[in-house]
């Protein structure tokens, strides 16, 4: 197989839930508010104003001159995604097949490890799942390409022997494409250029062949 390795997103590509989103959106607002001093209304405002210059939120602390670190401390203490994420087995059996195929399996996301661990949690999931965990504690946010060369140097493969699977094309997978590494986008409305398109990932072992060239 030609594929050696999976570094999965987290959210969007795990799961979808659109409470959630709501949830943390909110919570992102509000610990914006409160290390800004601004008032909710004028935070939200500088949330989207952020969101359509930069993309990801926290590729937008940087320019708000706000410390990341803390940003997701106290976002962190806002949540609680079990509310709104529910387990997925067949997510745990989808990784574990992968690995017993010796593929080996990351996951990179632009939350903390902190959010990172929670989430994985309520989908039933943890650290122990992955050979590699790549968070914003670890290295700048996508669409930064330092998590994904930090990513594919831990693995101690070329790029063309790891697949990408996410589910924003701009954001996380064209930035893995233009590295070299194969891609997977988790989509409903295919997009982009990735290498396959995928309705949910659990379709991902069913597509891996298309892979092998």
């Amino acid at each position: 197989m030609g594929v050696r390795a999976i570094v999965f997103d987290v959210d969007g590509t795990l799961y979808y839930s659109e409470g959630y989103l709501r949830h943390l959106t909110r919570a992102i607002i509000e610990a914006l508010a409160e290390l800004m001093g601004v008032d909710l209304r004028r935070a939200e405002l500088i949330f989207h104003s952020v969101k359509s210059r930069v993309k990801t939120v926290s590729m937008g602390l940087k320019l708000l001159g706000i410390d990341r670190h803390r940003f997701y401390e106290m976002v962190v203490e806002r949540v609680e995604p079990c509310k709104y994420i529910r387990p997925r087995p067949e997510l745990r059996k989808l990784l574990a097949d992968l690995r017993d195929k010796g593929i080996k399996i990351g996951c990179h996301t632009n939350s903390s490890r902190r959010l990172a661990e929670m989430v994985l949690r309520c989908l039933g999931l943890g650290l122990k799942d992955f050979d590699l965990v790549i968070t914003c504690d670890d290295a700048e946010p996508k669409p930064s390409e330092d998590g994904y060369l930090m990513a594919i140097k831990i693995l101690g493969l070329r790029p063309d022997e790891v697949l990408y699977v996410g589910d924003r094309w701009e954001v996380e997978v064209e930035p893995a494409k233009r590295l070299g590494m194969r891609t997977a986008l988790v989509s409903q409305k295919p997009h982009g250029d990735p290498d396959i398109c995928l309705g949910d990932v659990m379709e991902l072992p069913d597509r891996l062949d298309e892979l092998d060239c």
